[in-house]
């Protein structure tokens, strides 16, 4: 599987995750930290798949644009939808917002380029996922959580050096052979 289909994977891992966590838990969420929530999973995934798709979909904006904002609309959307109205408009209105911009991103720079923008927002979701987990098992201290040996720091560190270790092993695919690099056009057009 290609490093970028990996990533989309991870994201969609992270995204069930995280909103089937905070479904179970909606009892003690309250409408702000919902809000909240949904807000910062929709802007990230948005944001990564639509820089996914301006890669994937090199020259066409359209295209990832709306493949993009799709995605983020949907994950803002979907989380929300057990939680509050307030909840699916603002994770909706953010998810579309990140994914117009993820699309231009992409659209903006090559796949190496995009390499550390993408590891750093990898880490980021990651990173956000694991906090936003342990600021709602606060809310809910008195039950029991199936994740609670995740609120501790440690294998929270542990879990970011492994998505790491997991992103420094991908892959990345090089330009197809006789496709020109933006670099390479600019040298052809100088004087």
């Amino acid at each position: 599987m290609s490093a970028v289909w990996q990533i989309f994977a991870f994201v969609l891992i992270g995204y069930v995750w995280f909103t089937g966590l905070v479904w179970r838990r909606r009892a003690h969420i309250q409408p702000m930290h919902g809000m909240v929530s949904a807000m910062a999973v929709a802007m990230l995934v948005g944001l990564l798949t639509g820089l996914l798709f301006g890669l994937l979909f090199q020259g066409n904006l359209s295209r990832s644009t709306l493949w993009g904002m799709t995605c983020g609309a949907f994950a803002g959307f979907v989380f929300g939808l057990r939680l509050s109205v307030l909840t699916i408009v603002e994770g909706t209105l953010s998810g579309l917002m990140a994914g117009m911009m993820g699309a231009m991103l992409g659209e903006m720079m090559t796949l190496e380029q995009a390499e550390p923008l993408l590891f750093f927002l990898a880490m980021l979701y990651t990173a956000c996922l694991l906090l936003m987990e342990r600021w709602h098992g606060v809310e809910q201290a008195n039950e029991a959580s199936v994740f609670g040996k995740l609120r501790h720091p440690v294998v929270s560190a542990l879990l970011l050096i492994i998505v790491f270790a997991w992103f420094q092993s991908l892959t990345f695919a090089l330009p197809v052979a006789g496709e020109r690099s933006q670099e390479q056009m600019h040298h052809e057009n100088s004087p």
